[in-house]
């Protein structure tokens, strides 16, 4: 009798009947998985159809072929968890790092606006620009239109577009019976009437969000030249800024101005209840070489 792996093999697979094929390719379907313990198979000339388990030629393959699916199993099942497990640490870390920038982005806005260290805009100028501190009144200032930006609609409570001096410097106006006073009082030399204004508030505002006013004055840097930039705006009814002078030949008009007419209407004053409060800060952009 011929030896199994000499024979020609037939082998059933559901209702079909295949091969005859040698000895070596059933071994093969074996480990591949098309055949199992259960599968059946004939020796060619044995008339019969016996279980793979049954065929002592193969019962070591099978065994073999069990293990390596046993081992495959385990392998995949790991892999499985190690992918899981990554996947679970990369998505912790990216929320914890996206907690972080979150918390970096606030707490610098808290500390720009809420502390008295320096802004980014004062980090980047502050070798180039200093400001004195700020003068507030609520005298109107003389002066041509040509000396301020405002913005249309927006005038304080006086609806004044130029501010006339007052024709007695030496005898300061009185607030009116019976007006509420405010925090701190204000005296302007120059025809400024004697009035009592919310200072504290306005000067903390001045402090947080001077910096914002850097990136116009940066525009006007020019090297080993110290220039003095006053300016004065008006804080309207709203707390927004409605106007702004640039008290400085070179630039009454044009680009600065505008720039810093945009930037001071950002910035948070409360608002006023009876005359607009006008406030002075004086500039120093760049340093004599």
């Amino acid at each position: 009798m011929m030896q199994p792996n000499e024979q020609g093999w037939l082998f059933r697979q559901g209702e079909l009947i295949l091969g005859p094929v040698p000895a070596n390719q059933v071994v093969q379907k074996i480990y591949s998985g098309e055949l199992d313990g259960k599968s059946e198979v004939q020796a060619m000339g044995s008339g019969a159809f016996k279980r793979l388990a049954d065929v002592d030629a193969f019962r070591v393959h099978l065994a073999k072929a069990d293990a390596k699916k046993r081992v495959d199993a385990h392998a995949e099942e790991h892999a499985t968890k190690q992918r899981k497990s990554r996947n679970k640490a990369i998505m912790i870390t990216g929320i914890v790092l996206t907690v972080i920038a979150v918390g970096v982005v606030v707490v610098g806005s808290y500390l720009a606006v809420h502390t008295p260290g320096k802004s980014s805009e004062e980090l980047a100028y502050g070798d180039l620009i200093s400001m004195d501190p700020p003068t507030i009144s609520v005298a109107k200032r003389s002066g041509t239109g040509e000396e301020f930006v405002e913005i249309p609609g927006m005038t304080g409570h006086s609806g004044n577009t130029t501010r006339p001096s007052n024709p007695n410097p030496s005898t300061p106006k009185n607030p009116t019976p019976g007006k509420q006073r405010m925090n701190e009082e204000a005296n302007d030399p120059d025809g400024m009437a004697t009035v009592k204004i919310d200072k504290n508030s306005i000067d903390k505002v001045v402090a947080s969000y001077k910096g914002t006013l850097n990136p116009c004055l940066k525009e006007i840097y020019k090297p080993g030249v110290a220039q003095v930039i006053p300016i004065e705006f008006v804080i309207g009814g709203n707390g927004r800024v409605t106007k702004v002078w640039v008290d400085n030949p070179d630039y009454k008009t044009g680009q600065l101005p505008e720039c810093l007419l945009n930037a001071l209407q950002k910035w948070p004053f409360k608002a006023v209840e009876g005359e607009s409060p006008t406030v002075s800060l004086k500039f120093t952009v760049g340093k004599a070489g």
